[in-house]
C-alpha cells in the first residue's frame, strides 16, 4: 500500500466574481492519502488535502490521485490529484463554494514535489471558480519508509513499505 503525508507551501491566485478581480495570497498546504501497491507502473489511491489561502481561507478536499510507481516509490514521477473541494470561509460564495480542483504534481528524489493546480466550476452552481495555485512540498513519507531506487545507495531503506521492486 502506497502512502502519502505533505507539508508545503506556494502561492495562489483566486477570482472575485463580484469584483472581477484576481485575488493574491501565500499558500500552506497539508496533504495524506493512501493508494494502491507502489511496485506497480500505475499507482491510484484516495487523498485529504487541506489549502490555506492566507488573507482569504482555508480550502479542505478530497481527491482521486493517480500516480506513476516512481512518484509513489519516492523518485522522479508524476501524479494527478482530481476532486472536488469545501470552502467554508466568510466570502467563499463570491469565489465559487464546492470548486472542482484538479493538480499536476512532479515528484523528485527525497521527497520533494512540485505541484501546480487549477480550480473550476463549482458543483453549487454560479459563481463558478476560477484559480490557480503553486506548491513546493515534501512528502515525509517518500522521504523515508515509501522510498527506493537511486537513492538507496545515499541512504538505504532495508525494508521500503509496500514491498520492494526487483
Amino acid at each position: 500500500m502506497s502512502s502519502w503525508f505533505t507539508m508545503g507551501g506556494g502561492y495562489t491566485l483566486q477570482r472575485s466574481e463580484s469584483r472581477d478581480y484576481y485575488d493574491r495570497a501565500t499558500a500552506f498546504t497539508f496533504s495524506v492519502g493512501v493508494g494502491s501497491t507502489p511496485i506497480s507502473n500505475v499507482v491510484v489511491g484516495g487523498l485529504f488535502r487541506s489549502t490555506t489561502h492566507f488573507t482569504l481561507g482555508t480550502d479542505l478536499g478530497l481527491y482521486v490521485r493517480v500516480a506513476s510507481g516512481g512518484f509513489a516509490r519516492g523518485q522522479w514521477g508524476l501524479a494527478l490529484d482530481v476532486g472536488p473541494k469545501w470552502r467554508g470561509w466568510g466570502r467563499a460564495e463570491d469565489y465559487g463554494r464546492f470548486p472542482m480542483h484538479a493538480m499536476v504534481i512532479g515528484g523528485g528524489p527525497w521527497g520533494m514535489q512540485l505541484g501546480v493546480g487549477a480550480d473550476m466550476f463549482s458543483l453549487s452552481g454560479e459563481p463558478f471558480a476560477r484559480g490557480a495555485v503553486a506548491l513546493l512540498e515534501i512528502d515525509f513519507l517518500r522521504l523515508t519508509v515509501m522510498r527506493q531506487g537511486a537513492t538507496d545507495r545515499w541512504w538505504e531503506n532495508p525494508s521500503p513499505a509496500g514491498g520492494t521492486i526487483r
